[in-house]
């Protein structure tokens, strides 16, 4: 009987440890996939940053350029052509579609409602201040290190599975611990009259 426990609970192991092995497989992929996506949106963050303030140094100089030739009419100080919107635009867009909008973690939403105030109507001279610079730095950085830090620890799965997993295998240690000192007792029960 004892034996037929003990191929039981060695089976109940190896399960075990294959469940354990092929969580771990798959959260190792899963990081693999985000820290590939972490990278594009980061790249879609500099290329943004980059866009918004040349268009905004570009807009800063044609402004002053006007200026300084006459008085500036209305309209005339948008320098803006369709293809520095279309690529900021399609910059934007990128960023928005890396983030899911649809359940944003708080950092992702303070990014998105900064994006939309600061690119409305084609003005993107806001973003030549310094202090928006660094506000939009900030943002970016505390979204790429909120997506890090969950690549780090992994996904709520697999830190509860691992949690399980960790408790499970603790009580079956102390399973087969108890399961021991029984039979050792039992054997030196019997063996004493």
């Amino acid at each position: 009987m004892t034996e037929v426990w003990v191929v039981f609970l060695a089976a109940c192991l190896a399960a075990f440890a294959a469940i354990v092995g092929l969580m771990i497989t798959k959260e190792i992929k899963i990081a693999e996939f985000r820290q590939a996506w972490i990278n594009e949106l980061r790249a879609s963050l500099c290329e943004l940053s980059s866009k918004l303030a040349y268009l905004s140094e570009k807009t800063a100089r044609t402004s002053s350029a006007a200026r300084v030739d006459g008085p500036v009419m209305a309209g005339c100080a948008n320098v803006l052509n369709d293809d520095d919107i279309y690529d900021i635009y399609k910059v934007i867009y990128q960023v928005k579609l890396r983030i899911n909008s649809l359940s944003p973690s708080p950092e992702e939403k303070s990014l998105l409602e900064f994006l939309d105030k600061h690119t409305q109507c084609n003005n993107f001279s806001t973003f030549l201040l310094k202090d928006t610079q660094e506000q939009f730095l900030n943002l970016c950085a505390s979204v790429l290190k909120n997506e890090w830090e969950r690549v780090r620890t992994g996904g709520r799965f697999y830190v509860n599975s691992s949690n399980l997993a960790k408790i499970l295998f603790v009580y079956s240690m102390l399973g087969v611990f108890a399961l021991g000192i029984w039979n050792i007792a039992s054997q030196l029960l019997a063996d004493f009259p």
